[in-house]
């Protein structure tokens, strides 16, 4: 086998991998790839980098901006509204008006984007007609996937079959080329789905008014998600150290692992619970939680503040000592920060503070980078601070000399009572470091001494640990400490939503930009002034300490909050709120504009031979201009992610074919098949695509295959239109997995659906296109 198609035969192994665990993000690993091929010399620079200007890449971004402009217009809104009353309450009807609706809209649309349309809708139709959102959301899903089967703009992978016809010399597909086929394959799967596929759709109710979104029926809602048992009361006592501060400076919800909801003052009244809401005493903190935590709460406190005049005498007791020295010009330490030379692996000691003449830092000390004239206050072991002994300046200190440095102010000994939920914690699960800011400095149990614990530390009952913290973070343990907790809530969610304030469900979109990150780390809260009450993933609900889960794909968030942050929600291309009186108005007056622009767009391309590229463009500068999107508006529109994905993977295609590796594959292939004629090789690269979708990116699919694909027909002696329409038809068909397609994944939550659902009823599609696929396309197509 020559060289170069080892080489290439590596490269698209690791992509597999890659691709198929998802190390790195799809985007990634495709730059990677063309990396790969540009420094071994598989493709030259120029052929590196064409996919960038390459036509297929520029249709796919300006149908995405087409596709805003139509839905910011309300263009798919008006007609599948008007479609959707013509088809009455009747389910038959419903499944068939959806996937005919969603079908063409999607030959015209980016179909993820009308699947987010249609979302809430088929939700609001659910509930109306009272039926399970199960029996009409895959329906749905599977009607916007065939829009890729209609027209050639349906789907990118589309695009990239007639890319590489055309760099084939061929006469590339037209775009109305894939109607005749795409039609027929429709109208079956929707007899099929109406006559036969509907009486085994799942009758699935997930946990909460995604089931049933209806704002009236409350009590469903708080009985399926299990809300009100886990609710409970915090109340602050009188004098307590959290009175004055702020909820985000009290830190309560991330300490406790719980979402405060509201706060009852002494008067009676009810207050949002904001991040700046101010604590008073006596409030009643309506809080949502898991149960063991909250009765643990309720018996016994996480741990005990014990008072001592002098905690930096208790902090240097046994053979612990203090030290100070200077940063010198020339030190090692100079121009270094305390992370980067790792004072406690590399030394074993802790820097308490750094002073400069007389201004002291006490927190943040790992980020500070030292200077020449700085003094380091050091604690530590006799024996460890002897290879610190030379430093300039170095100086035994006693409690005396470390009056300038306050230290009193920020040391603290706690105590872990018996029952504590800290018992038989380590260090790290006791997240005394992230929820309350404290930095374990000794452990001190039953006569034993842990200097600086690491943070695999079991922490067991009776142990007392001198912590270091800000004075706030140490106003905030003795607050935390203090607190009454009633297990009995005296109000529940149906009073709570009652007023201004709404529980509502919210989608993460294919497009999130917070998949992968935490509501923390999103600053969900402060950001949006919304509470997660809990997150839905498939069938499983997750209700605790909701602050630290990273989200995925297809996570649907509970949401409480005020109409007016909910509507800012749903502005937002990170998520999809599923409730229609929360989502922004369309430009209804622009909408006949938007419709003409997008019917101008693919009649010229038909009527003038206009290449079908610039047309795109056209139509969305005319988008832009006619005031259906903003430019910002456009630009966020497109998924860059896909650009990136397509643009870095077609030099792949060019390399498996000028390499010789989509020659050698067809060979093999047509020697392997070939005598049972053409059909069956067309019938095994259909089969070879459904099974590839399951791992990999249609768009990465579609390079790989697509000149395998023309080779084999070449190889045959037979036209290879018909060979390269069936594996466009295949990459369209994504319906036996919810990993194959951001569609299936979009409707998995809602519609409660589990994986097997997807192969129970994808499989007798797939076998639809697969077979009228073999009996259409040598008819169109002749061999």
């Amino acid at each position: 086998m020559p060289f170069d198609i080892i080489i290439i035969v590596i490269i698209l192994l690791a992509a597999i991998i890659l691709f198929a665990t998802g190390w790195l993000r799809m985007d990634l690993t495709a730059l990677l790839v063309l990396s790969a091929l540009g420094l071994t010399g598989l493709v030259t620079p120029a052929q590196a980098l064409s996919g960038f200007s390459n036509s297929a890449v520029i249709i796919v971004w300006a149908m995405f901006i087409l596709s805003a402009g139509l839905s910011r217009t309300g263009v798919t809104h008006l007609i599948g509204k008007q479609l959707l009353k013509l088809a009455g309450e009747g389910e038959g009807r419903l499944i068939a008006v959806l996937m005919s609706v969603t079908a063409l809209l999607s030959s015209i649309m980016n179909n993820i984007g009308v699947a987010a349309m249609f979302l809430p809708v088929t939700l609001e139709i659910s509930r109306r007609t009272r039926r399970s959102p199960s029996r009409l959301l895959m329906p749905m899903a599977y009607g916007a996937l065939h829009g890729g089967l209609i027209l050639l703009i349906g789907t990118a992978t589309n695009l990239i079959v007639q890319d590489v016809m055309r760099d084939a010399g061929m006469t590339p597909l037209g775009i109305m080329d894939f109607a005749p086929g795409g039609l027929v394959i429709l109208v079956i799967s929707v007899g099929y789905m109406v006559l036969i596929g509907r009486r085994f759709l799942p009758d699935h109710r997930p946990p909460g008014p995604l089931a049933a979104n209806d704002p009236t029926n409350g009590d469903l809602t708080h009985e399926q998600y299990a809300l009100q048992e886990r609710l409970a009361t915090l109340v602050i006592p009188e004098g307590n150290a959290l009175v004055g501060k702020t909820l985000a400076e009290s830190r309560i919800g991330r300490i406790l692992g719980m979402t405060i909801l509201s706060i009852q003052r002494q008067d009676g009244q009810r207050v949002r619970a904001k991040t700046d809401t101010v604590l008073q005493d006596g409030d009643r903190l309506l809080v949502l939680g898991r149960l063991d935590r909250i009765e643990a709460l309720c018996e016994s406190p996480l741990f005990m503040v014990e008072n001592h005049k002098s905690m930096a005498e208790k902090l240097i007791q046994g053979r612990v000592r203090l030290v100070e020295f200077m940063i010198e010009e020339g030190s090692p330490f100079t121009g270094r920060t305390l992370r980067e030379i790792n004072m406690r692996q590399a030394y074993g000691v802790n820097v308490l503070a750094i002073r400069h003449e007389d201004f002291v830092r006490r927190t943040n000390l790992q980020n500070i980078i030292l200077d020449p004239g700085d003094y380091l206050l050091v604690m530590g072991p006799e024996e460890k601070l002897q290879a610190l002994q030379d430093q300039p300046g170095f100086c035994r200190l006693d409690l005396a000399d470390t009056s300038k440095y306050a230290l009193d102010e920020r040391l603290l000994t706690i105590r872990i009572p018996e029952g504590s939920l800290l018992h038989d914690q380590t260090l790290a699960e006791s997240r005394l470091g992230e929820a309350y800011g404290l930095t374990v400095l000794r452990i001190l149990r039953n006569g034993q001494d842990w200097y600086l614990p690491e943070p695999g530390t079991t922490l067991n009952e009776g142990d007392r640990l001198i912590v270091e913290g800000r004075p706030l973070d140490i106003e905030v343990v003795r607050g935390i400490q203090s607190l009454c907790p009633e297990r009995e809530a005296d109000i529940d969610l149906e009073e709570l939503t009652r007023g201004p304030v709404q529980i509502v469900e919210v989608m993460l979109s294919p497009y999130s930009s917070m998949l992968g990150k935490t509501l923390r780390e999103a600053h969900f809260r402060e950001k949006f002034h919304v509470s997660v009450l809990a997150i839905l993933r498939g069938d499983k609900v997750i209700r605790s300490d909701l602050g630290n889960v990273k989200l995925q794909r297809g996570d649907a968030l509970l949401c409480y909050g005020t109409p007016e942050n909910l509507r800012i929600m749903a502005k937002e291309k990170d998520f999809l709120v599923l409730r229609m009186d929360f989502h922004e108005e369309p430009l209804f007056a622009k909408a006949p504009i938007a419709a003409l622009i997008m019917a101008g767009v693919v009649l010229v391309a038909i009527v003038t031979g206009l290449p079908i590229s610039l047309a795109a463009v056209i139509g969305s500068a005319l988008m832009v201009l006619s005031g259906s999107l903003k430019m910002d508006q456009a630009y966020e529109s497109i998924d860059w992610q896909s650009i990136f994905l397509i643009a870095a993977m077609l030099p792949l295609g060019i390399a498996i074919q000028e390499t010789g590796a989509a020659a050698i594959v067809s060979e093999w292939l047509v020697g392997w098949i070939g005598g049972f004629g053409p059909t069956a090789i067309l019938a095994g690269l259909m089969v070879l695509i459904i099974a590839g979708k399951m791992i990999m990116p249609g768009p990465v699919l579609a390079v790989v295959v697509t000149p395998i694909a023309l080779n084999a027909a070449l190889d045959m002696g037979v036209s290879p239109y018909a060979f390269l329409m069936g594996v466009a038809y295949a990459l369209a068909s994504s319906f036996m997995s919810p990993l194959a397609h951001p569609v299936n994944t979009m409707v998995m939550t809602p519609g409660g659906y589990r994986f097997g659902d997807y192969v129970k009823f994808g499989l007798p599609i797939v076998v639809i296109v697969i077979a009228l696929s073999l009996v259409l396309l040598p008819v169109i197509f002749p061999y």
